[in-house]
């Protein structure tokens, strides 16, 4: 199944940066999600759930533009959440209702999960006017975009970063 442009550009630009080994992108229509349905199983546990409990649900109209990021346990991943956790400060600060999460299975199920369940969400919250999610999808490619310019113009940062001091009070 082919993609729409703006959601395959998204996927592309966080699939460019170091450490990425999965990514996928998918709106979630919130307009009649209510609470309740995060103790269903299954996917509902990747809602962001303390969100949806403060707005008693979605709101008329909102969808969850849900960008799931999977890494590799490298050094370079670890440089990629640090750029993506950036992003997203970034974009929130510019009046975009978007956050960055980290979401992980229980450590032993049936087997010992621990180690290999970590991904992260890019949450972005979209008020649709209709329902063609014309919307959405503009925002999926000004994100695309920027994520790709942005590296870009910091790949030099991955190339040479700094090491980790122990100085937690500089951070």
């Amino acid at each position: 199944m082919d993609l729409p442009h703006e959601v395959q550009a998204l996927t592309d630009a966080i699939a460019e940066l170091p450490g990425v080994v999965g990514c996928f992108v998918r709106p979630r229509p919130l307009t009649e999600f209510d609470p309740e349905h995060l103790s269903l199983p299954g996917e509902f546990g990747d809602f962001p759930q303390a969100i949806i409990r403060r707005t008693n649900g979605g709101r008329d109209g909102e969808v969850l533009l849900q960008t799931e990021v999977i890494l590799d346990r490298s050094a370079d991943a670890w440089l990629t959440i640090e750029f993506l956790a950036w992003w997203v400060r970034d974009w929130g600060r510019s009046g975009y209702d978007i956050q960055m999460r980290p979401m992980a299975l229980p450590p032993k199920a049936q087997q010992i999960q621990l180690g290999r369940t970590l991904k992260f969400f890019i949450e972005h919250f979209v008020i649709e006017t209709d329902d063609a999610y014309g919307k959405t999808l503009a925002i999926t490619a000004e994100m695309a975009e920027s994520i790709a310019e942005n590296f870009e113009d910091y790949r030099e940062c991955f190339e040479t970063p700094v090491e980790f001091t122990g100085d937690v009070e500089g951070i």
